[in-house]
């Protein structure tokens, strides 16, 4: 197997809540390699957040090494970290513009602003909505669009820089089954065929289903499934021995 595009290794992460320093991330180690859409899932404020912005750099760990491509994280410069943030990890944001009035097309055109022609970055933005089945909402504004639409054309906006990583925090949030699936599938099938890697979490393991790596985030512990997922089919999660009845 090709040498993962983001690894954790050993990752730990507390917060001080009052005078209680509460562990998020406890020996936490995890890989996300290129075409692949790892899904991470688990109770609210249990860590799920904490742990994507560890993986993408906007925090640092407390213990344990964070590389992309082999780099250490933790060695960047702010200017490097703000570069790779800019170029190679996007993160979904789902508020969406600031300006409400602004046309989803040039609202996902947004990132490339200043650093391609207009012409090109139009046609980019148009590329990315085409991506994720939305093209023909171009010429709408935010407040028009459906929940489920806002979330396909924030994913447009992430990925219309060519990222090699998508970040997203819980892509499915207010959505129906229906939808869920939709979205998460479209991330797969993006992945796959444009070679980034997905990490994303969410709160609850149906959303999973179409994720091609699940992992479980219990009390700051990371928990695989056991055995291969067979034609794409989730595994039950099998809980070491000595975690079973925390």
């Amino acid at each position: 197997m090709a040498d993962p595009l983001l690894r954790l290794d050993s990752v730990s992460r507390a917060h001080l809540r009052g005078l209680d320093r509460i562990t998020v991330l406890n020996d936490v180690s995890l890989e996300v390699h290129r075409g692949e859409v790892m899904g991470v899932y688990g109770q609210r404020s249990r860590g799920k957040t904490t742990l994507l912005r560890v993986a993408s750099g906007f925090e640092a760990p407390d213990a344990g090494v964070v590389t992309f491509e082999g780099r250490d994280l933790a060695r960047m410069s702010r200017r490097e970290l703000a570069r790779l943030h800019r170029e190679e990890i996007s993160w979904v944001e789902r508020s969406g513009p600031h300006i409400r009035e602004m046309s989803v097309s040039a609202y996902v055109a947004l990132p490339l602003c200043g650093k391609l022609p207009a012409s090109e970055a139009q046609w980019r933005a148009a590329s990315a909505l085409a991506r994720v089945g939305v093209r023909e909402y171009a010429s709408q504004s935010w407040d028009d669009l459906s929940d489920t639409t806002r979330m396909l054309v924030a994913i447009a906006h992430a990925i219309v820089r060519r990222p090699k990583l998508v970040v997203v925090d819980d892509p499915t949030a207010g959505l129906g089954a229906f939808d869920r699936d939709q979205v998460v599938a479209l991330l797969r099938t993006a992945a796959e065929e444009d070679a980034f890697g997905v990490l994303m979490a969410v709160p609850d393991m149906p959303a999973m289903l179409q994720a091609t790596e699940i992992r479980l985030l219990s009390r700051g512990h990371l928990i695989a499934p056991t055995g291969p997922r067979p034609d794409g089919q989730a595994n039950v999660v099998d809980f070491p021995q000595h975690r079973r009845g925390q």
